[in-house]
């Protein structure tokens, strides 16, 4: 998931806080060999490379999480889409920096992009794909994943005060602090890693945020960011940063994706219809300000 993980436990028995923390670590290493498209013995690129010519059955978490990410795209209209891998690696950001495709280019891998073309069947627990070239891309919602099952295993095992966060962009708050009513979460500026564009107050509820400084390339004078929009092929160009808060982090992962590439008003009409969720969403300022942030849908 390239990135570190953290976990900050509360409480008077350090001996068990730190088994406990030992073991949610330990999953989340299990699902990185599980998840991950840079090994080539994980489950993920098994099933990259069979499902397009019969049915493969995943494990029983993947295969949930799988069908957590058709929902997110199907109510994302397609923003959030974990069959991007084609494009991702047209635009060079699969193992590098990223560089600018030729049209025809990204023609051919949107071709190879949506969910539409991927059939999960609940009662085998199997993936098929309908094109040969398709891959799946677990890196806008699997680092979510990996914080929300540590947060179960913290559960688990009585754990009801604790922060995790998966290279700082995925931040789950479960509980207080002891002493106050919940856990304090910057979100970095994101012309200014020294800044701060909000402070939300977090209880039982994750944030994520998607940012164009994470990774990009400057081609003409013109930023390109590794954010791409799978209904166009192109990197989004009119956001700076966008954070979600949802109820996991899971869907906070993936929504911060989601609302990046949506824009203010379709991240508006998310939020409306979905009443647990809030966005903070930073673009480029219309009004001589450096930039213009709104805070759309529950946010605390």
């Amino acid at each position: 998931m390239g990135c570190e993980f953290e976990v900050l436990l509360c409480g008077e028995d350090e001996d068990h806080l730190i088994a406990v923390a030992n073991e949610a670590l330990e999953e989340i290493e299990r699902l990185e060999e599980q998840m991950s498209l840079y090994l080539p013995s994980s489950e993920l690129c098994w099933l990259n490379a069979q499902a397009a010519h019969q049915p493969v059955q995943v494990e029983a978490g993947l295969f949930a999480l799988l069908q957590t990410a058709a929902q997110i795209s199907a109510d994302t209209e397609g923003a959030f889409d974990i069959t991007a891998a084609p494009l991702v690696k047209c635009w060079g950001f699969f193992q590098g920096e990223g560089m600018l495709p030729l049209p025809e280019k990204i023609a051919a891998a949107r071709k190879l992009v949506g969910m539409k073309h991927v059939q999960l069947n609940g009662a085998e627990q199997t993936v098929r794909f309908g094109k040969e070239g398709m891959e799946l891309d677990l890196g806008g919602i699997g680092k979510g994943y990996a914080v929300q099952r540590a947060t179960e295993i913290m559960q688990k095992y009585g754990v009801c005060s604790a922060l995790l966060h998966g290279g700082q962009s995925t931040v789950y708050a479960l509980g207080t602090p002891p002493g106050e009513e919940c856990w304090t979460v910057g979100i970095q500026h994101p012309l200014d890693s020294q800044r701060r564009v909000a402070v939300v107050h977090l209880r039982d509820r994750a944030l994520s945020t998607s940012g164009f400084y994470e990774r990009f390339f400057t081609v003409e004078g013109k930023v390109y960011t590794h954010l791409l929009d799978p209904r166009t092929g192109y990197p989004v160009r009119e956001m700076l940063s966008a954070s979600a808060l949802a109820p996991t982090a899971t869907e906070s992962d993936a929504l911060s994706t989601a609302f990046f590439i949506l824009g203010v008003e379709g991240t508006k009409e998310y939020c409306r219809n979905h009443e647990q969720v809030g966005a903070i969403l930073v673009l480029p300022s219309e009004k001589g300000e450096e930039v213009e942030v709104f805070h759309l849908g529950l946010v605390e």
